[in-house]
């Protein structure tokens, strides 16, 4: 018995979409009260190493990855602003082809799309076997406070193929340890539904596979310190901590607690 012989995705969920740009639409006209100056339409780069474990009940699952940061106009995969990284980056980073469509010195706001493999893990998802979708992102940042930022996230899985939706609101507080040090300190919580959980247990025969996805409830949060150290050089440390609120799968259950961590070091060419 397979994933799809038990379950059959539904109709597209056109409402999630439609949110996704009235989320952006919205910040963007309550953010428009001066000119935004356009992003140089250079090419930036960034490459570094992330030292990361998962889990670390799994200390023998310590993973080394690469970390490939690229700009050009609005358009960015990674991590690439040198200068201001440290203080003002995204507190989790990822490789999503991302588009800026809002940099107001208070708001910002993005789109990006990934390829998600909902059989598998990995860095590489798109290029390893199995069921892949299209998920699309849409973020929204308020800066306006010296130390404290809050945002929103809204993700939904565009051709409905099992990645389901998420929303993700969340808090953070910087504080700067002098120039070039930055700790932050971020809590979120997020309301997901999806059926990915169908595909990666499908070889699983202790999992009923007809059950329905509920929306489950977590929350998430982290410790990041990060330091400039030379005028291109940056390096990292986090501490992530993952609490399941309200099971939405068979696979985990309610109260189920996850401690992660990574450390690393960026070049960046600018």
């Amino acid at each position: 018995m397979t994933a799809h012989s038990t379950f059959s995705p539904g109709k597209p969920r056109h409402r999630t979409a439609g949110l996704l740009c009235g989320l952006l639409l919205g910040t963007a006209c309550a953010a428009q009260t001066g000119p935004e100056a356009e992003p140089p339409r250079e090419l930036a780069w960034s490459l570094g190493l992330r030292l990361s474990m998962n889990d670390l009940r799994q200390p023998d699952r310590l993973g080394l990855r690469p970390m490939i940061g690229l700009r050009y106009g609005r358009w960015r995969t990674g991590v690439v602003d040198g200068e201001n990284w440290h203080r003002f980056g995204q507190v989790k980073n990822d490789n999503t082809l991302t588009y800026d469509v809002l940099g107001a010195p208070r708001w910002r706001s993005a789109l990006s799309a990934s390829i998600v493999n909902l059989q598998r893990d990995s860095t590489f998802d798109a290029f390893q076997s199995g069921r892949k979708t299209l998920r699309g992102r849409a973020t929204v940042d308020y800066l306006g406070w010296s130390h404290w930022s809050v945002g929103l996230t809204v993700t939904q899985d565009l051709l409905d193929r099992g990645a389901g939706t998420a929303f993700t609101p969340s808090l953070t507080y910087r504080q700067a340890l002098g120039e070039d040090s930055t700790i932050l300190l971020s809590q979120s919580f997020t309301v997901s539904r999806s059926d990915a959980w169908r595909y990666a247990a499908a070889d699983r025969p202790e999992v009923d596979l007809s059950q329905r996805s509920g929306w489950a409830r977590s929350m998430d949060t982290s410790l990041t310190l990060r330091q400039r150290w030379k005028a291109h050089w940056s390096w990292f440390a986090q501490i992530n901590r993952n609490e399941v609120l309200r099971a939405g799968d068979p696979t985990v259950r309610s109260g189920q607690t996850t401690w992660a961590a990574q450390a690393g070091v960026v070049y960046f060419d600018r």
